[in-house]
């Protein structure tokens, strides 16, 4: 029995050991096959990544220089396709599981122009290119850099929206192909002062990094979309509550802490939390633990709907407005291909850190951010688009109802001894991008808390949120009007009119 035993096992040990190694196919344009890095065959990507996964994976170097999406585009004489490429065609041919594709950065100089002449032609064309690999029998798992590896600054398009724009699209290809987005923007982005001899290749050490992130992305799970608790999904009044110190602060530490908490007992109010990801459901017991704004406001919407209400709560104190704003919507181009928000452009575009980027105008974040980057509630959320792929990105296809918008402290002015307010036409931007960010509909209700009375120089950036609620739809909330806040606190103590004066507009537009 035991011979009898031993020989099942060594059979299927054998089986095991003789299983053909799973295939990736590497790609892409000359980031994937090296261009600029002396020994290819040692440290390109694909062969770095080969040694990351093992000798049960056979990875193979597909990469053409200067190659890219478009299927009507020319490189001198010869088409720019990859789709049109030999490398393609052996791709294919060898009957990949994986494929990795990085395509995108030499499509920068037509983007524009081809997708203003025929919208989604990049997505269109980039679905072709990966439907030849759906149609292998081998039915490979698909992976495309969603996010382009970096610009540095003195390459063509740098400072262009090109690269963020295209990112859009790349997301719409994901969804529609079923492939796995990886993200080479922020891996790379240390990196991009020292890795980017020509400012655009990355050496044998930035080839590193993207092997260890395609390494990172084949081996662990994507996470689970964020989704609404089962038992009251699909009944649920669903409101987006986002914004700075005033968002976050905690009902515990605001007037009428105790009689707001006891008055979660009657209401089904559930809260997803964005720095843990997870769902609480507030109760007299914890409800002090959480946004006074959000379990008060919530409170009030329970009481006047009969239903459960759930909160999406993504709030860091400090944090300025281009933390909550997509890299897209900062570099969104108008009907007649100019910039729709230059200054956020100029941000956004600038790779470096806000205490180092120059165009980035809040100066208060930008000095406070080296000493607090490793506060939790703090600056570590203030990085550009932090708070947006951390929290909004995790949250938006949810059946959002409603936006509770309550920011604007670390934009309004200079914050810097004289203290004196920023350019208006920079405020107006942050407060139009933040509505087209967070808002899923042009009819969905915005509620904007107005900067309310305190003794700063906040005159110019209450005109502006008015302006902008006026140009979009949204509800002003003036709360300076109605006297609301305290001459020397930036955080009043009584939330509850605030909370009132939202809850009143709310059950308008909610109607």
């Amino acid at each position: 029995m035991k011979t009898f035993l031993a020989m099942v096992v060594s059979v299927l040990l054998g089986a095991a050991l003789s299983a053909a190694p799973v295939k990736v196919a590497c790609i892409g344009d000359s980031i994937t096959y090296g261009y600029g890095i002396g020994n290819r065959a040692e440290d390109a990507y694909p062969a770095q990544l080969q040694k990351l996964l093992g000798e049960n994976y056979e990875v193979r170097n597909f990469g053409n220089s200067g190659r890219g999406i478009y299927l009507h585009s020319w490189r001198g004489k010869e088409r720019r396709g990859y789709r049109y490429m030999k490398e393609h065609q052996a791709a294919l041919a060898w009957q990949p599981d994986i494929v990795i594709c990085n395509l995108g950065i030499n499509d920068n100089g037509e983007f524009l122009k081809k997708e203003r002449l025929q919208p989604g032609t990049f997505a269109e064309d980039y679905k072709k290119l990966l439907g030849d690999y759906q149609a292998l029998p081998t039915k490979p798992k698909l992976y495309i850099w969603g996010k382009l590896a970096p610009l540095a600054p003195g390459q063509t398009f740098y400072r262009s929206p090109e690269p963020f724009l295209m990112q859009t699209e790349l997301a719409k290809v994901a969804k529609a192909t079923g492939a796995q987005l990886i993200d080479m923007q922020e891996p790379l982005r240390p990196l991009l002062m020292t890795a980017f001899p020509d400012k655009i290749h990355p050496t044998a050490e930035g080839a590193k990094v993207i092997a260890e992130a395609t390494y990172a992305a084949l081996t662990t799970p994507p996470a689970a979309p964020v989704a609404l608790p089962e038992d009251i999904a699909g009944k649920a009044e669903v409101w987006l509550c986002a914004g700075q110190s005033n968002m976050f602060w905690k009902l515990g530490w605001c007037a009428q802490a105790d009689k707001e908490a006891a008055a979660t007992a009657d209401c089904d109010i559930r809260l997803w939390d964005f720095m843990t990801g997870s769902w609480h459901k507030i109760t007299p017991a914890n409800a002090k633990n959480w946004s006074a704004m959000g379990v008060s406001f919530a409170i009030r919407r329970a009481k006047a709907t009969g239903k459960p209400i759930a909160i999406l709560y993504v709030a860091a104190g400090g944090a300025s407005t281009e933390a909550f704003l997509s890299e897209e919507v900062m570099a969104a181009i108008d009907k007649n291909g100019k910039a729709k928000y230059p200054n956020l452009l100029k941000i956004v575009t600038n790779r470096k850190q806000i205490h180092e980027n120059e165009d980035f105008p809040c100066k208060w974040c930008a000095r406070e951010y080296p000493k607090r980057k490793h506060n939790k509630t703090e600056a570590y959320w203030w990085a550009l688009n932090k708070l947006y792929r951390e929290g909004i990105a995790k949250v938006r296809h949810l059946p959002i109802d409603g936006v509770l918008w309550y920011q604007g402290e670390s934009n309004a002015t200079v914050n810097l001894s004289p203290d004196k307010p920023l350019p208006e036409d920079y405020m107006l931007e942050t407060l139009l991008a933040v509505i087209e960010t967070l808002r899923p509909t042009p009819e969905t209700p915005f509620l904007m808390v107005g900067l309310p009375v305190m003794n700063r120089p906040w005159a110019p950036y209450r005109e502006a949120q008015k302006k902008a609620c006026r140009l979009t739809g949204a509800t002003y909330l003036d709360t300076f009007s109605a006297g609301l806040g305290e001459k020397n606190n930036v955080h009043p103590v009584n939330k509850i009119p605030f909370v009132e004066m939202a809850a009143e507009a709310a059950a308008k537009q909610r109607k």
